[in-house]
């Protein structure tokens, strides 16, 4: 009992105080960083060198990946690479530590346990996380997962629709710390100018999903075995399904997803 109170009380301070901490920087204070970034592990199997790391979004937390039946999806189909889920809130992105942190808690820990393929998943914020790391550092990376990322603002999001498509868009002059613009613009050379990526990337997210006009976006930037669109908004409930589909479907059409699976 005392292990489900923790769980749920846990997750309503996390998404009170993220979404108070958007207003007021006070809030965003109260939501505490740890020295170094709290995560779960979980060893799939022994002796492993692939790990996916899960990221959660805005009010989430790392307990949710267990909780919500991704690490024993893992297990139901095989996947042969271990997980970790880390607990990454608002407070790191607001403070813009995040990607110190990544590197310094997530990649060199995992490289320091062994492991030798490491792969980022985020969910919504997450996601952006998770996207924008790469951006930068894509080559401490075998991929990407992300399911229904948040892509940056409304407006960023209808000047690149406005230009037709990713590849017609032109991101300009990119004012540092402008993260969004940056990673759609890594996005464009990756996806359209260079033909595609050697860092794979696989989007899902919900028809309904409120980000949904940003990652249509990159869906049809993406090969279309790589994107993977259900009816649903965003919530658990369809990342779930999003997530059990697309382990199913990799599993079975993707060579190039077969190294991790």
């Amino acid at each position: 009992m005392r292990s489900y109170l923790h769980y749920h009380l846990k997750r309503l301070k996390r998404g009170l105080l993220a979404r108070m901490a958007l207003w007021s920087h006070r809030a965003g204070a109260m939501l505490g960083m740890e020295q170094t970034l709290p995560k779960l592990e979980f060893r799939l199997r022994p002796g492993q060198r692939d790990v996916i790391v899960f990221f959660p979004g805005i009010g989430d937390i790392a307990e949710d990946f267990d909780r919500r039946g991704f690490i024993r999806e893992m297990e139901r189909q095989g996947i042969t690479a271990d997980a970790m889920a880390v607990d990454a809130h608002y407070g790191y992105y607001a403070a813009r530590t995040i990607h110190h942190r990544i590197t310094d808690d997530v990649i060199a820990s995992a490289r320091r346990t062994g492991y030798r393929r490491i792969w980022l998943a985020g969910i919504s914020l997450g996601g952006f996380g998770v996207a924008s790391y790469a951006a930068l550092h894509s080559s401490r990376l075998a991929g990407i997962i992300l399911l229904a990322p948040y892509l940056g603002p409304p407006a960023l999001i209808a000047e690149i629709a406005a230009a037709g498509s990713l590849a017609a868009w032109e991101p300009g002059q990119i004012e540092a710390p402008d993260h969004q613009r940056q990673l759609w613009a890594w996005f464009r050379q990756r996806l359209t100018q260079e033909k595609g990526t050697r860092l794979p990337i696989y989007l899902g997210y919900g028809r309904q999903d409120m980000f949904a006009a940003a990652n249509r976006l990159l869906a049809d930037a993406l090969p279309a075995e790589r994107v993977f669109l259900l009816s649903g908004g965003h919530n658990w409930r369809t990342w779930r399904r999003l997530w059990r589909t697309m382990l199913s479907r990799l599993r079975e059409s993707d060579t190039g997803a077969q190294r991790l699976l």
